[in-house]
Order: C-alpha cells, then sequence, then structure tokens
C-alpha cells in the first residue's frame, strides 16, 4: 500500500534531468509564443476585470454591499496586470541580440520566457477565481435603518459600536452575536463588516454563512475563495465572520488558522443560541428587539405612513407594537399593508391579535402569507423553499418547475409562463417574502421566512421533504406516499434504493454537493413515481439506464455525465422542457425514432461542444420549440453539423435563442436562412468570438473579430436596433457609431466598443434620430485608436435627452480622445454614478465648454452630479481638470475618488452642496 501512494513521485534522477533540461529549452525557444500568450491572457483578464467592476459598480448603484472577497480579487488583478503591462513593455526594449547583433540573446530569451509563463499561471489562477466569484454585492435581509435619519434607531447604533469595541480588544478572540430569530443578526454582522472595512481595522475579511445543515467542505471552499492563503497571515488583520451558527463547530475543521494570535484573526459569529456562542468561547453581545418608538419610526417608513395621516398613524402604532419589536416581522407585514385601505389595517390589526401560533415572527409572517392575492403566489413561495437553506436561486430555474408542476393558470407559452414567475416574484419581494439573491435576476428566502414555508408544506396533503445535509444513505424511513416535493443534496457517492413508494411525488430535486460523484439509480426507480413532473439532477453521474414516468415535463441535467441511449426519451411524450446544462451526454439519436419530443417546447445544451447531440431531423421533429439554447455545440460549420441551421428555420413558434459561435459563416447562415426567426425572438444571446459568463439575459448581441462590413447587413442591424446589451468589437469600421442603426439606439442599455475606428459616437453636425442613447445606462469604450469626443459638436435639445440615464460610463486606452462629454450634455446626465477614465494619452478634462456657436443653453455657473458616487482617473499623462472654464464642481454623494499618474493636473476643487 505504501509503494503504491508512493510510486508517483518517485523518478529516476536521468529521467528527472531530461526533462528538466527540457523544460529550459521550451523557455528558450517558445519564447515568443509565450510573450504573445501572455499579452493574450492579460487581455483576457483585464475584459474579465471590467465583466466584474461592472456587476460591482451595478451592485452598487442598487445599494448592495461589495463582498470583500471582490475588492480583493479586483486589486489583485490590478497588481498583476501593472506588473505584467511593465513587463511587457521591458521585452520590447530589452537588447535581445549578443554580440555584433548576429544570434540570438538565448540568456535573455530564456528569463524573459520563464518569467512570462509564470505571469500566465498566475493570470489563469485568477481567472479562476474570477470565474468563482458568486455573489458580488448583498443586499442585507433587513434595512433596519430608516432612509432618513438613523437616530431613530439609537440601539442598533450603540449595539454595533460595542461589537465593533470587542473585535478590537486585543484579549478577545471570538465575538458572539446573538438573538432572536428575525431580529437582524445577519444585517448587524452585514453592518460591522462594513464599518470595520470602512475604518480599516482589518485587511481582509471573509464572510461565509454556516446555516442548520453544516457544510464543512463548502465553507472551507468559500473561505479559501475568500482569503489568500499563501500570502503571509501572520502579519495581517483578518476577520472571519460565520453567520447562522446552529451548533458548536471546531474553527480548525473549517481551515481557519490558530486563534493564539488574536492581533491577527478574529471571528464574528452569529446565532439564535447563546448557549452555542458561550461553548465557543465567545464574548457575546445580544441584539434585542426594538422599543415601541424605534419599532414604530421603522414600521412607519416601511409601511409608507405619512406623520398626517392621523386616523391611519393610530391603528398603525397598534399594528407595530403586535409585531414585538421584530424587524423582520414589522418589514413583512408592513410590505403587506402599504397604500391599504383602513378597513385592512382594522382587519389586519384584529388578526395579528387573534393568531394562536407561539412563534411570535411565525404568525407576522403568516399574516403577510395569507394576504397573498392568490394560491400562485403562495405555491411560488413554498417552491423557493425547495432549495437549500440561504441559496441564491435562479428565477429562470423556477420558471422550468413552474411550467412542469402547471402552478399558472392561462399560461399557454413558456414567455406567458415567464412573465407571470417574474410578476410573482415582484409581489413578493415587494412584501419582503423574497430577497435579492446574488447574481443577476436571482431571488433568495430569509432563513425565518424558508422555515416558516416548510413548515406550512409538511401540513399540507402532499407534504415537502428538503435535505441538504446527506452522507451516503437515501432515507429510507421517509418513503411516505404523502411527499409531494423533495429536494435532496448528497455529500458522497449513493446508491439509490428500489421500488420506492412515492405515488404522489411531482417534483424531485437531487444535487451532489461533490461534482463528479456516482449516483447510481436502479432501473426501477422511478416505477413507483407515476406523477411525478419535474426531475432536476446536478453534479451526478447517471452510469445505468432508467425508466422515467410518461407525465414527466421538465428533466433538468445540470453538469451531469450521462450515457444513455433512445430508451431515455421512450416514454417522454409530454415532456415540455429539456435542459443538458454543461453535462457530458452521450445519446444514440436516430431522427426517426425521435418523435417522442414532439411536444418539447424548451431545449437547452449549455456548454455542451458536441455537434452529434443534434443529429439531422432532430428539429423537423419538435415544431412546438419555443426556447433552444445552442450554447457552444454550434462553434464552426462543417458537414457534421451544418443541417442544425437548415432545420432551425422551420421552428415557427421559437422565442428565445441563444448561440456561442467562433466562425464567422455561422452567423452569415443564420442571417440567410433564419431572418424570418431571428425577427421574432422575444429574447436572444448572440455571441461571436466572445464567451458570455451569463445566462441571465433578455437581449444580448456580442460580435467580436467580425469585419465591420458585417454590421451593414440588415439582420445584424435588425438585431442591433432591438438590443438591450451590445459589445463590438470590429475592424474596418471608422463612422460614426449612430450610423449602425436608424433610431440610435434609442432602446439600448448597455454599449461595449472595443477597437472601432471611429472619431466619434455621434456626429452632431448631421441628422440625429430623436431619442438617442436616451435609455443607455453603461458605455464602454476600450482601445479605440481614432476617437476624439463621444460627439463632435453641439447636440440639440430632444427628449429624452442623450444619456439622460447613463450611469456609468468606462473609458480606456483612446489614445486621440481630448474630452469626453459638453457640459449641455454633461448636465442632462442626472442619474450619472460612476467615471472611469485611463490610458488616454491626450484627454484633457472630462466635461468641455459646449462650442460657441450653436451652444443650446446657457451655461450654468456650477455643474451638479447629484449621484456620482466614484471618479477613477489613472494614467492620464495631459489631464488638467475635470471642466474647464472654472465651473463649479457639485458632487454630493461622492464617496471614492481615485487619481493616478496624473502629472499635468493642477486641481480638482468640488464641494458636496448644491
Amino acid at each position: 500500500m505504501a509503494e503504491a501512494i508512493v510510486s508517483p513521485f518517485v523518478q529516476k534522477p536521468a529521467d528527472y534531468t531530461i526533462a528538466a533540461i527540457s523544460l529550459q529549452f521550451k523557455y528558450m525557444f517558445r519564447y515568443n509564443r509565450n510573450i504573445q500568450n501572455l499579452s493574450s491572457k492579460v487581455q483576457d483578464l483585464e475584459n474579465k476585470r471590467n465583466e466584474v467592476q461592472l456587476s460591482v459598480d451595478q451592485a452598487k448603484s442598487n445599494a448592495l454591499v461589495i463582498n470583500p472577497e471582490v475588492d480583493a480579487w479586483l486589486k489583485k488583478v490590478d497588481d498583476l496586470k501593472e506588473q505584467a503591462d511593465e513587463f511587457l513593455n521591458s521585452t520590447t526594449n530589452s537588447e535581445m541580440r549578443c554580440l555584433y547583433l548576429r544570434c540570438p540573446n538565448l540568456k535573455t530569451r530564456y528569463l524573459l520566457s520563464r518569467n512570462a509563463t509564470k505571469k500566465i499561471t498566475a493570470i489563469d489562477e485568477l481567472q479562476v477565481k474570477g470565474d468563482k466569484l458568486g455573489e458580488v454585492g448583498v443586499r442585507a435581509p433587513l434595512q433596519l435603518l430608516p432612509v432618513h435619519g438613523s437616530e431613530a434607531l439609537k440601539s442598533r447604533i450603540s449595539t454595533k459600536k460595542e461589537i465593533i469595541k470587542a473585535l478590537e480588544d486585543t484579549r478577545i478572540s471570538i465575538v458572539g452575536i446573538y438573538g432572536l430569530p428575525g431580529v437582524g443578526k445577519t444585517t448587524m454582522a452585514q453592518e460591522v463588516m462594513t464599518q470595520v472595512l470602512k475604518d480599516k481595522l482589518f485587511d481582509e475579511v471573509a464572510k461565509v454563512v454556516v446555516s442548520k445543515d453544516v457544510d464543512i467542505i463548502r465553507i472551507q471552499y468559500e473561505l479559501a475563495e475568500m482569503l489568500d492563503l499563501s500570502i503571509n497571515v501572520t502579519k495581517m488583520r483578518i476577520l472571519v465572520i460565520l453567520d447562522d451558527v446552529w451548533t458548536d463547530i471546531n474553527l480548525e475543521t473549517l481551515g481557519i488558522p490558530s486563534l493564539n494570535r488574536p492581533e491577527g484573526l478574529k471571528i464574528l459569529l452569529t446565532s439564535r443560541d447563546k448557549l452555542v456562542l458561550e461553548r465557543m468561547g465567545a464574548r457575546n453581545i445580544e441584539v434585542g428587539v426594538l422599543s415601541g418608538e424605534e419599532a414604530f419610526a421603522f414600521f412607519q417608513n416601511v409601511a409608507k405612513i405619512s406623520n398626517d395621516a392621523t386616523g391611519l398613524k393610530d391603528i398603525a402604532e397598534q399594528v407595530a407594537e403586535e409585531c414585538k419589536g421584530l424587524p423582520l416581522a414589522l418589514e413583512v407585514v408592513g410590505k403587506t399593508l402599504v397604500n391599504r385601505e383602513l378597513y385592512v389595517w382594522r382587519d389586519a390589526l384584529n388578526q395579528l391579535r387573534h393568531y394562536q401560533h407561539g412563534d411570535e415572527v411565525y404568525s407576522r409572517i403568516q399574516f403577510s402569507y395569507n394576504y397573498l392575492e392568490s394560491d400562485e403566489h403562495r405555491s411560488f413561495l413554498l417552491l423557493c423553499s425547495l432549495f437549500p437553506e440561504d441559496e441564491s436561486i435562479s428565477i429562470e430555474s423556477l420558471v422550468t418547475y413552474a411550467r412542469g408542476l402547471e402552478l399558472f393558470q392561462y399560461t399557454d407559452t413558456l414567455l406567458a409562463t415567464r412573465n407571470r414567475a417574474y410578476t410573482i416574484s415582484d409581489t413578493l419581494k415587494s412584501r419582503h417574502l423574497l430577497l435579492s439573491g446574488d447574481r443577476g435576476e436571482d431571488v433568495k428566502l430569509h432563513d425565518v421566512i424558508r422555515d416558516f414555508c416548510l413548515s406550512i408544506a409538511s401540513k399540507r396533503e402532499h407534504r415537502y421533504m428538503a435535505k441538504h445535509d446527506i452522507t451516503t444513505e437515501w432515507l429510507e424511513h421517509d418513503n411516505h406516499e404523502s411527499y409531494g416535493a423533495i429536494s435532496l443534496t448528497f455529500q458522497g457517492e449513493v446508491s439509490l434504493p428500489s421500488s420506492l413508494q412515492y405515488g404522489n411525488l411531482k417534483f424531485l430535486w437531487v444535487q451532489s454537493f461533490r461534482s463528479g460523484s456516482v449516483i447510481d439509480i436502479p432501473e426501477d426507480f422511478f416505477d413507483y413515481m407515476q406523477e411525478l413532473r419535474v426531475i432536476h439532477f446536478s453534479g451526478v453521474q447517471i452510469p445505468s439506464p432508467i425508466r422515467l414516468p410518461p407525465g414527466l415535463r421538465t428533466l433538468c441535467l445540470f453538469n451531469c455525465d450521462l450515457e444513455i441511449g433512445l430508451s431515455f426519451f421512450e416514454s417522454l411524450k409530454k415532456l415540455e422542457i429539456l435542459l443538458f446544462v454543461g453535462s457530458s451526454v452521450s445519446i444514440d439519436f436516430r431522427s426517426d425514432e425521435m418523435v417522442e419530443l414532439s411536444n418539447l417546447r424548451s431545449l437547452g445544451l449549455g456548454l455542451m461542444e458536441d455537434p452529434h447531440i443534434l443529429p439531422p431531423g432532430l428539429l423537423f421533429g419538435i415544431k412546438k420549440l419555443e426556447e433552444l439554447y445552442l450554447g457552444s455545440c454550434l462553434n464552426t460549420i462543417d458537414e457534421e453539423n451544418e443541417h442544425i441551421i437548415k432545420e432551425l428555420s422551420s421552428l415557427k413558434d421559437l422565442k428565445t435563442f441563444q448561440i456561442k459561435a467562433f466562425d464567422a459563416r455561422v452567423l452569415t447562415q443564420l442571417l440567410q436562412e433564419c431572418s424570418e426567426q431571428l425577427e421574432k425572438l422575444e429574447r436572444f444571446q448572440i455571441c461571436m468570438n466572445f464567451f458570455s459568463q451569463s445566462d441571465h439575459f433578455r437581449r444580448e448581441l456580442n460580435l467580436h473579430d467580425i469585419d465591420g462590413n458585417m454590421l451593414l447587413e440588415p439582420g445584424i442591424k435588425s438585431l442591433m436596433r432591438r438590443t438591450d446589451k451590445l459589445s463590438l468589437s470590429v475592424e474596418g469600421w471608422n463612422n460614426p457609431v449612430i450610423e449602425l442603426v436608424e433610431d440610435g439606439f434609442s432602446d439600448l442599455k448597455s454599449l461595449k466598443l472595443t477597437g472601432l475606428d471611429s472619431e466619434y459616437l455621434i456626429d452632431a453636425t448631421g441628422s440625429i434620430p430623436s431619442g438617442i442613447f436616451g435609455n443607455l445606462k453603461y458605455l464602454e469604450l476600450i482601445s479605440m485608436r481614432y476617437l476624439k469626443e463621444i460627439h463632435n459638436g453641439n447636440l440639440p435639445r430632444m427628449e429624452p435627452a442623450p444619456f439622460r440615464n447613463l450611469k456609468e460610463t468606462v473609458v480606456d486606452s483612446c489614445p486621440k480622445i481630448k474630452r469626453v462629454f459638453s457640459e449641455s450634455v454633461a448636465k442632462c446626465m442626472v442619474n450619472l454614478r460612476s467615471v472611469d477614465i485611463s490610458s488616454c494619452l491626450t484627454l484633457e478634462e472630462v466635461v468641455s465648454m459646449d462650442t460657441q456657436e450653436n451652444e443650446i443653453t446657457e451655461s450654468p455657473s456650477k455643474i451638479v452630479f447629484g449621484k456620482l458616487r466614484r471618479i477613477k482617473l489613472m494614467d492620464l499623462p495631459r489631464f488638467k481638470m475635470f471642466c474647464s472654464h472654472n465651473r463649479e464642481l457639485v458632487f454630493p454623494s461622492l464617496d471614492q475618488m481615485i487619481i493616478q499618474h496624473c502629472p499635468e493636473m493642477t486641481n480638482f476643487y468640488f464641494t458636496r452642496d448644491s
């Protein structure tokens, strides 16, 4: 046994020497390849950084708190990019030849090539971490402080100060926050984290949710991702926050270093149970309920009660009193009663006074639950409780499950189902029964509300089972006819039992936390589950053939390995949704036998690259298809897959389409043969030579490394006219950007341009369509070598004003731009939140004076950017000032300003008062 363990690491000395010498020669003779590869990797990393930064800025604009690991990742990227750029510049200046320039300087080539290889490795590691960042910003489950003034919640301020004081105490290593469910422990921890980072009390902060089902591997992984364990932690001040602790935890098992350095490492715990914290040796601080005065101040703000509404105010005070000072109860009840009639308030007061439930929070949630508009709302909320605690839940997953379970009436199409799901989600979030999730349009349940939902579901005729801490065995003692939905997460390899009697089961969700774990499913596993409508398997291998129930409507296989034959689909005549997301699937398809999928409405192939997954004739047999996610399975056009686009033209009901390709012929053939389908799309994500990480999209077009003439194709112009998010990187386009479409991008929300040869986005000397860039929120201009200005000349007065809704602008590596916006345009940019300009060699100012002739309006004496929060100006050798001609700048909301390497800037005066 010892030999088996040791032998893979043992080599003969000669073999090792040969391998080492071979590696050194590779450094020398692959010099050019390594340098070019490094340059490409740096650009890829910069693209990823810009993507993350966009998410960060968007999160900030939505009042989210940025996770420390995201900020740390961005800093590491900036540092590494600076080193790599400096290194690449040095390679161009290095003496690469030896005596009399007759031969290459092999030593220099060796050293530079080896250095490039090391930097490539470091960049790859950062890219991987960037892909796994997950949530960028988090919204506190409760907004404890009223919008106007925090003095109404003085108890919370004093508690926060007490916690921070304990963290500063060198004698205390662990601090615990305890209190009733729904009192705001997580919110308090989040506010403490924000404050200590602002005050620079710690160098790094990592926050992990522990939850009732303790998953040691997940916690270790998340901590490792947040904290760079390669750095010298002994010299750093680190705060680790473990939220929602239910039982004693051995900190060493989580990978948390020894607590023998109380000044260097502190632990902050939150728990409902004070005794758990005491057993872990914490200095405990209670987050208590709000006093009557504080509770009503908070409730009044949530329920939008005016001080003038005297009749309502009296009843509202009594309703708030029934919430017993618990912020979650105040939030849920208050949101439910916003803009309700007086008789509804009186009924609410009566209901709250007569609830028999012993738990004050549960009874208040029950009230809000009962007041929901319909059973559809209640069923949708209960569906969310099947996911693991604190899970960020994809709304698109909920759409597919709701469709399979037929939760909604009058939704004949998938688009109608999606619209209904989003509408209900918005309603539940407005009532604070759902929270915004960590990514895109995800949602999340507060742990107390999730517990409430599961308790409600357990009393229904067809109850729920949700267990997410299972090690290796199916819970056979839970074999019960009454279950209507089961959600399980396994921690290892599992063999599922045969002949389970779940006759009323409609929903089965099985996930393996360890990707690649084998879940062995016997062939007869589903034989006694004939009512099953939705199956979701995630992160598992399914080695054996299985018989699926005939009534199945939704089948989701995420990151699974499957080897299946046609018998897999034999009984699936009612299947409407089939998603293979990131799965490795081997299927022996024969088109003449695929009629079983004729009812299919959504087919998703995710990250799969095998064109054989769509054999000839398959798409002809599914005429009802509304959604097709091709992913990367049509990278190029060849004899094996040329039939796919031809068959696409037969899909008359197609409303959603996604493709990621790397061959311009794919796009050309799509435009030629599927113009009718493309014109009717409600949702699309078309990526050419561009890999989008996001699967949350509405209308997104990414065209990179294509010829500029292709932009003149009618089909491309039609897509650009309808898109929300546009990213272009093309060669040979030197006209103003607005000439790409006739309506001036009036509906566009996000625009990223890379490498275009245009001198202007807008030529104000010619005809300008009304509404141009009127809805644009994000603008990014990268490496546009001929760009001089955003617009030349004065823009005419129009409504909506150009760039009126712009929130973020990024300008990088545009060497000829001298100014960004004119004063008249800047005055209309009332929503601007972030300005980021870097590496523009001739830029002199951000805002310039309007041309005197044809000036739109008289220039004001001062310019107010009421919502601007962030300014970043870097590597601008000729930059002098933000705005010329002595205008007073007013930035009332500015909280971050970064100015580096701007040697000619003499001053930057601004005020906060408008």
